[in-house]
């Protein structure tokens, strides 16, 4: 839970892609509705805000998993880990 993986941040941007692509295809077919129905006055017909603020929420949460995974990449760089570590060579040295 404490070591340090981007993988929960790339969930959050995905959560948050998820959310706000939800949100606006929700908000299309209110706008829709209220088209079609008559229902509103001028501009007011397009306007709801609850959903305006989960389009807005889902677009926090993928900016808050794309700064964090960029903060995990550089992270990662600054550690200046080896990819991989050999443990044993299974072959004997050659002398030449």
């Amino acid at each position: 839970m404490t070591g340090f993986s981007v993988v929960p941040l790339q969930l959050f941007s995905i959560f948050g892609i998820a959310v706000s692509l939800v949100s606006i295809a929700i908000y299309l077919v209110v706008i829709a509705q209220r088209i079609a129905l008559g229902e509103g006055d001028g501009l007011w017909v397009i306007w709801d805000r609850d959903i305006l603020t989960f389009i807005l929420i889902g677009i926090v949460l993928f900016g808050l998993g794309l700064v964090g995974e960029y903060v995990g990449r550089i992270y990662q760089q600054v550690r200046e880990r080896p990819r991989y570590l050999v443990q044993a060579v299974l072959e004997p040295k050659r002398d030449e």
